[in-house]
């Protein structure tokens, strides 16, 4: 189907949902995120037009009983700035989360596709989240999974468990079902609280078991955090070390972003060791829409170094 299609009957969905059911509440939503980028390897510098997980979606839920909700998500990736076939494709379009749940005072309960608990746990300690210097440079566990069950309790003095079950017929679960669990305690916002802490565990989840311990904490316009993971795959025993620390500082309109990851193993999106540094500003503009500046550098061990540079501009609807 041609994304101009599947647009279309997204909103018309939308609407129809809207003034068709007095006691739903539906919602589109999404976000465009776009920069030109400058990457240089060896000496070779190449500069492109990048989208950073722009996205859209459509959400809503419907009371079916005093305290008790069925809710559901659609969420699809949109490649805006992909050139391929000059967009006359589906191809620029990739699934998200997508699910449909029942929610009430104990908990919710959703199947489909979502982020495990493990990739749930970092919160927002990557400050580098969608760009270059995302954590899953290094890092294995950032899964979003389909053929998934999933419970999350309610928070309790801040205290909150999430446990997914993924099923073996999962492509990446290699014939064996995985379970993924998490326990979180604080607001990983640091609205509600000023420190957010987090221990997970992965079993046989795509190819992987890990363990991982999140700590974010904040004074004033100060953040600070970090992870420390320690990953096994499964087929080989390989055992990988990763840790990561970020730190933010917010000055009126700006917040001054630096994060640096490192890993003793072949793991993540670069599939090499090494670590890499990252250095930004965010500007607000409006309540929906931000600009970025940032900076990353890779030293890798095993393939060429090399470092990337942008301004973006993100825009939340």
């Amino acid at each position: 189907m041609k994304t101009k299609y599947l647009y279309a009957i997204l909103l018309c969905g939308s609407f129809v949902s809207m003034y068709g059911y007095a006691n739903d509440v539906v919602s589109v939503y999404g976000r465009a995120h776009v920069g030109i980028q400058n990457t240089d390897k060896d000496g070779d510098s190449d500069t492109s037009i990048e989208s950073y997980n722009s996205r859209m979606g459509l959400k809503g839920s419907t009371q079916i009983n005093e305290g008790i909700d069925v809710f559901y998500k659609y969420e699809f990736q949109v490649e805006i700035a992909d050139q391929d076939k000059d967009g006359k494709s589906g191809d620029n379009l990739t699934a998200r989360s997508q699910y449909l749940g029942i929610r009430g005072k104990y908990g919710q309960l959703l199947i489909g596709r979502d982020d495990t608990a493990m990739k749930k746990s970092q919160g927002k300690v990557d400050l580098m989240n969608d760009f270059s210097g995302d954590i899953n440079s290094f890092f294995v566990g950032e899964n979003r999974l389909g053929d998934t069950v999933q419970y999350s309790t309610p928070a309790i003095n801040h205290l909150k468990f999430t446990v997914s079950y993924i099923a073996e017929e999962n492509s990446k679960q290699k014939d064996e079902d995985g379970l993924s669990l998490a326990a979180s305690y604080g607001d990983s916002k640091l609205k509600k609280t000023s420190i957010y802490i987090a221990v997970a565990h992965d079993n046989q989840v795509a190819g992987q078991d890990i363990n991982r311990v999140t700590v974010q904490g904040k004074l004033g316009s100060f953040k600070v955090g970090g992870i420390y993971q320690q990953s096994e795959a499964i087929d080989s025993n390989d055992e990988v070390d990763s840790y990561m620390i970020s730190a933010s500082y917010k000055v009126s309109a700006y917040t001054i972003l630096a994060q640096y990851q490192d890993s003793d193993g072949a793991n993540g999106k670069l599939k090499d060791s090494g670590n890499a540094t990252s250095f930004g500003i965010e500007r607000s503009l409006s309540k929906q829409a931000r600009m970025y500046l940032w900076y990353s550098k890779f030293s890798l061990d095993n393939n060429e170094d090399h470092d990337a540079m942008a301004v973006t501009l993100r825009y939340d609807f």
